[in-house]
């Protein structure tokens, strides 16, 4: 039990501090290229429960930068409430991810790859949701053009 604690705690930590370098990108002077959050929880709501805060903090830093370009890319199980039936279970989810998608330069991407695994096509995702053929893969193209890495 004290094995499962610690566990938690440093998940716990890691998020905390993931949500820290987000707020700390506030105190820059000049906008990085771009920010992207890579998203990979083993909880099929974690976006759910972090959607609000995402979303807060994404638009302080359009507040403080406005060109700034995010990228969201989600490639475990949260990634599968993003489909278009899952929208109807959680609709605020999915307001909030398209209202990301559509106000601004804010790209939400899923792992077509993870997706396949549990039999979720292409197909199966709202159009405001990019489907990368590897999630990784999409993260590493975006550092590779100066996008600052931010692990939740």
């Amino acid at each position: 039990m004290k094995y499962i604690f610690s566990f938690f705690m440093l998940l716990v930590s890691a998020q905390c501090n993931a949500f820290e370098e987000l707020k700390n990108i506030l105190s820059y002077d000049k906008a990085p290229t771009g920010v992207v959050i890579e998203i990979t929880s083993g909880d099929k709501l974690y976006l759910e429960k972090i959607i609000t805060e995402l979303n807060t903090d994404i638009q302080a830093l359009r507040n403080k930068f406005s060109n700034i370009s995010i990228a969201i890319v989600s490639h475990a199980k949260e990634s599968l409430l993003l489909t278009e039936k899952e929208a109807i279970a959680h609709p605020g989810l999915h307001n909030k991810i398209k209202s990301l998608s559509e106000s601004g330069d804010t790209t939400i991407h899923v792992c077509g790859t993870y997706a396949s695994w549990f039999n979720v096509t292409e197909e199966e995702f709202p159009d405001y949701v990019n489907v990368s053929p590897a999630g990784p893969v999409q993260v590493d193209d975006y550092i590779e053009l100066g996008y600052l890495h931010i692990e939740l």
